[in-house]
């Protein structure tokens, strides 16, 4: 004669706790994912913000370079102003103010290039001293969010 025993209630998970635990491992795994997506946006945006940086730095050892125009004003460029250089002065000597145009053309088509949307500008501000103060502001659409970043006011007779 055989004996029917009921099941113990203590042996295995329930159905129950078996949906509880795909929930709880789901949201687990759409925060990691989340978290995965952020983290690419963030160095996405570090490097963009570090090759503004660069190219904000570029300029201004370009503008160190050819002082004497730099302190006359011809690196004074706006937001959106387009300057042609009709010099090649890689391949031919250029004058002063040829390599000032020619350094402002390639600066706004680095910050074209190498920016989603990027654009910079530079202006004197008269400092009231001996010391030639010049700021530098590069803008660029930063994951469709407008960013502009400014750089510190930059003096031609200090080092950085």
């Amino acid at each position: 004669m055989s004996v029917i025993r009921a099941p113990d209630p203590r042996s295995g998970f329930t159905l129950l706790e078996v949906l509880i635990t795909l929930v709880i491992v789901a949201v687990g795994l759409l925060g990691l994912a989340k978290l995965q997506l952020n983290a690419i946006r963030f160095t996405q945006s570090a490097q963009l913000r570090t090759q503004a940086l660069l190219l904000g730095h570029d300029i201004l050892e370009r503008m160190r370079t050819n002082r004497t125009m730099a302190l006359n004003g011809a690196y004074t460029i706006g937001f959106e102003a387009l300057h042609p250089d009709p010099s090649d002065c890689q391949a031919t000597p250029c004058t002063p103010a040829q390599m000032a145009a020619h350094d402002l053309t390639r600066w706004k088509q680095d910050l074209a290039s190498l920016l989603p949307d990027g654009d910079g500008e530079i202006s004197r501000i008269d400092s009231g001293g001996q010391e030639s103060l010049f700021h530098i502001a590069i803008r660029w659409d930063d994951d469709r969010r407008h960013t502009v970043v400014s750089f510190k006011t930059f003096s031609l007779e200090s080092e950085l």
